[in-house]
């Protein structure tokens, strides 16, 4: 099994501070669709074989060792400084939970991790990344029923940078929606 990253790629509320990185510049790619997100998740769903392209807006997948889950980062719209849901984040959940109750994917379990850029304290930036993984795996179970026992939530803050190169860039400001039990449902 391969390791496929779908990146959603969308602004969050007032985190442009910095100019982005040039591959971070380019215009967004289509809105991936429930299916889409389900497929990535999905061991079962053929996926063409493709290399790291580097971090681009829009849809990247790379590939990797059989031992790495499934997973899929979403950059989802938080008010500042906070785990409030705005409306775009919403509209980022629903396409994720329409995938997540789909029957596909309804043996697989899912953790939910959160993710801040480098911008601001350690504690500050753990917490906060707890919380909006919190957020979104709240919202999942009230909003499309998916079962608590399916999602867990943990927050990793500025630990695990997408771009440390480019450690306060918006594109480590993410939710990564991890498959946790495709490993042993892979035929």
């Amino acid at each position: 099994m391969l390791l496929r990253s779908i990146f959603i790629f969308a602004v969050f509320a007032g985190a442009w501070l910095a100019p982005a990185p040039a591959s971070a510049q380019q215009a967004p790619g289509p809105t991936l669709s429930p299916n889409d997100i389900e497929c990535a998740l999905d061991p079962n769903c053929p996926k063409p074989q493709q290399h790291k392209r580097g971090l681009q807006r829009g849809v990247t997948v790379e590939g990797n060792s059989a031992e790495q889950p499934l997973s899929v980062n979403l950059y989802v719209n938080f008010d500042y400084n906070s785990a409030d849901l705005t409306s775009d984040a919403r509209i980022t959940l629903d396409q994720l939970g329409t995938a997540l109750r789909d029957p596909r994917l309804g043996a697989f379990n899912f953790a939910i991790a959160g993710h801040t850029d480098a911008k601001g304290g350690v504690d500050f930036n753990q917490k906060l990344s707890e919380q909006r993984a919190e957020a979104v795996r709240n919202y999942l179970i009230a909003q499309f029923s998916i079962a608590a026992e399916r999602l867990t939530a943990k927050g990793y803050g500025k630990s695990q940078l997408l771009d440390p190169d480019h450690p306060e860039d918006g594109v480590n400001r993410r939710v990564q929606i991890i498959n946790t039990s495709a490993g042993s449902q892979h035929n």
